[in-house]
C-alpha cells in the first residue's frame, strides 16, 4: 500500500518540484536520514525514465543497503518516512506561496512574544502583500479582516483610545467574506440539486439576497456580482443570465482562485450543454469558447495532467464546429498532458473521431482497432464511429454484423444507464433502416419513398435518439433524391 501511494504522489510532481523535493530531503532541518534520500532518487529515476512503475522491495532494498539482508519491516519504514516527508514538502511549498498566511503566522508569533518593536513593521508588510493580490475571494477578505484585528489590538496595546478604522474594516471584510462564501455554496448546492437531484437547502439565502439587493455597494463588488449572476443562471436557466454571468466571469477572472475559476467555468459548460440537449446547437460555439479560455488559463490541468474526458469533450466540440486544423493542433499539443495509462487509448479514439469528421473513414476504422474498450463511453463512441464509417463506405456485411453486436452489447452491459441504452437502441434501429433504404435507392426499389416517410416519422416520434443530427442529415439527403 505504501509503495503504491508513494509512486502515485511522486508521479504527480512536476520536474521542477521533484528537483525542489530533492533539495528539501538534503536539508538537515527536515531529514537527516541519507537512506531516505537515496530511496527517493532510486524511485524517481524509475519514474523519469518511464520504467515499470512498481517497487520491487527486495531489489530496491539491495540497492539501498547492498550489505544488509532484506528486512521487510525496515524497508517499509523507509517508504513510510519518505512518504511523510513528501507530504511535509507539499505543505511547506503551499505555505510558501501564501504571502498573507506567512504574515499572519509571523504576527501570531510576534504577538505571543509581545515583540512590540517588530509588530508595526510586520503589519505594514502584510498590508503591502494584500495590496499586491488581485484576488478578491474568501481568503483575501479573511486575511484583511485578520490584519485589521491585529492593527486594532496593536493600537489598544499602545494605549491609543482614539477612534481608528481598524475595527470597522475588520467587520466589513468579514461581511464580504461571508457573502462570497455563502453565494459560492449556494451555487454549488443549486448545481448539484439540478445535476444529481440532490436536496440541498441553503439556509438564510433569502435574507442574504435582501441584504445584497438593498445595498448597491455589495453588487458593485466583482466577486459577489459574479456569484450573484451565476446563481441567477443556475436557478432561472435564462440565456440573458448566462451571458451576463459569462461576461462578468471574463472581466473579473483575476478575482478568483484557480479552483474557483475551474468550477465557475464548469457551471457555464453545464448550462451550454443543457441548451444543446434542448436543441439549441448555437451553444457549441459557447462551449468551444469556454474550453479555449480554460485551456489558456490552464484550468483543465490537475496535477499538470488533462483528464481523458476533458480531452475527448474538447475534440468532440471542435470537430462539431469543423475546426479541424485547431483540433489537430490541440491533439498534438495536449496528448502528452494525458495520464500515461490513458494516453494511447484517448489518442487512438480521438484521432478516429477526427478522421471520420474529415471524411477519411478507413483511417477512422484503422485508429479504432487500437482502442481498448475499458469504458462504456469509449465503447459506445467507437461503435458509433465504426457504424457510420461502414455506412459511408457502403460495407453491407460489416455494417449489419456490427448492428447485431451493438444490440447485444446494449442488452448485456449493466453499466449503461437506461436512458443511454434507449437512445442508442433507437439510433441503431434507424441507422439500419437508413442503410437498407440506401440499398433500395441504388436498386431503384419502388418502396423506397414509403420507407423514407416511415423513417422520417420515427425520427419525430422516438425519443431519446443518440446522434439524431446525423440521422436527420441523411434523411434530408435522401429527400433530395426521392422528391426531386
Amino acid at each position: 500500500m505504501q509503495n503504491g501511494k508513494l509512486i502515485d504522489i511522486i508521479r504527480r510532481l512536476s520536474p521542477k518540484e521533484q528537483k525542489r523535493l530533492e533539495s528539501f530531503l538534503d536539508c538537515d532541518l527536515f531529514n537527516r536520514n541519507q537512506k531516505v534520500k537515496d530511496l527517493f532518487q532510486i524511485i524517481n529515476s524509475q519514474i523519469t525514465n518511464n520504467q515499470p512503475l512498481t517497487i520491487n522491495p527486495i531489489d530496491i532494498s539491495h540497492q539501498l543497503e547492498p550489505d544488509t539482508p532484506f528486512d521487510e519491516r525496515r524497508f517499509n519504514n523507509f517508504l513510510s518516512k519518505l512518504l511523510q516527508l513528501v507530504y511535509q514538502f507539499l505543505s511547506i511549498a503551499h505555505f510558501q506561496q501564501q504571502g498573507s498566511w506567512q504574515q499572519a503566522a509571523l504576527l501570531h508569533e510576534l504577538t505571543k512574544r509581545d515583540a512590540q518593536r517588530h509588530i508595526k513593521g510586520a503589519l505594514h508588510k502584510w498590508e503591502l502583500v494584500n495590496e499586491k493580490e488581485e484576488r478578491r475571494d474568501l481568503q483575501y477578505h479573511l486575511s484583511v479582516a485578520n490584519r485589521n484585528d491585529y492593527k486594532d489590538r496593536f493600537e489598544l496595546e499602545q494605549n491609543n483610545r482614539r477612534y481608528h478604522p481598524y475595527l470597522q474594516e475588520q467587520s466589513d471584510h468579514l461581511d464580504l467574506a461571508y457573502m462570497i462564501e455563502k453565494l459560492r455554496i449556494a451555487c454549488d448546492m443549486q448545481s448539484r440539486n439540478t445535476i444529481i437531484q440532490a436536496t440541498y437547502h441553503c439556509h438564510a439565502l433569502p435574507e442574504l439576497r435582501l441584504l445584497i439587493e438593498n445595498n448597491d455597494r455589495y453588487l458593485q463588488h466583482p466577486t459577489i456580482n459574479t456569484y450573484w449572476h451565476c446563481l441567477q443562471m443556475l436557478e432561472q436557466q435564462q440565456r440573458t443570465d448566462y451571458k451576463t454571468f459569462r461576461d462578468l466571469l471574463q472581466a473579473h477572472h483575476r478575482c478568483f482562485s484557480k479552483g474557483e475559476l475551474r468550477t465557475l467555468y464548469q457551471y457555464g459548460l453545464n448550462y451550454s450543454i443543457k441548451m444543446i440537449n434542448s436543441g439549441d446547437s448555437t451553444f457549441y460555439e459557447e462551449i468551444f469558447g469556454l474550453y479555449q479560455v480554460m485551456l489558456e488559463k490552464e484550468l483543465l490541468l490537475v496535477g499538470n495532467q488533462l483528464s481523458q474526458w476533458s480531452f475527448k469533450n474538447i475534440v468532440t466540440t471542435s470537430i462539431r464546429l469543423k475546426a479541424f486544423d485547431w483540433t489537430e493542433d490541440f491533439i498534438d499539443q495536449f496528448q502528452h498532458k494525458l495520464a500515461p495509462e490513458n494516453q494511447f487509448n484517448a489518442l487512438s479514439y480521438n484521432l478516429a473521431a477526427l478522421a471520420y469528421a474529415q471524411g477519411d473513414y478507413r483511417s477512422a476504422l484503422q485508429h479504432l482497432q487500437h482502442v481498448e474498450f475499458t469504458d462504456s463511453s469509449y465503447h459506445l463512441g467507437a461503435k458509433i464511429i465504426q457504424l457510420k464509417s461502414y455506412y459511408e463506405l457502403e460495407e453491407e456485411e460489416a455494417f449489419l454484423s456490427l448492428i447485431a453486436a451493438f444490440r447485444k452489447y446494449l442488452k448485456r452491459n449493466q453499466h449503461i444507464s437506461s436512458y443511454r441504452k434507449t437512445a442508442n437502441a433507437h439510433f441503431i434501429q434507424l441507422a439500419k433502416e437508413l442503410f437498407l433504404l440506401k440499398i433500395k435507392l441504388k436498386l431503384k426499389d419502388k418502396g423506397a419513398l414509403r420507407q423514407w416517410r416511415q423513417i422520417r416519422l420515427k425520427l419525430d416520434e422516438k425519443a431519446p435518439i443518440a446522434n439524431k443530427d446525423w440521422l436527420e442529415k441523411n434523411v434530408r439527403t435522401f429527400a433530395k433524391q426521392l422528391l426531386s
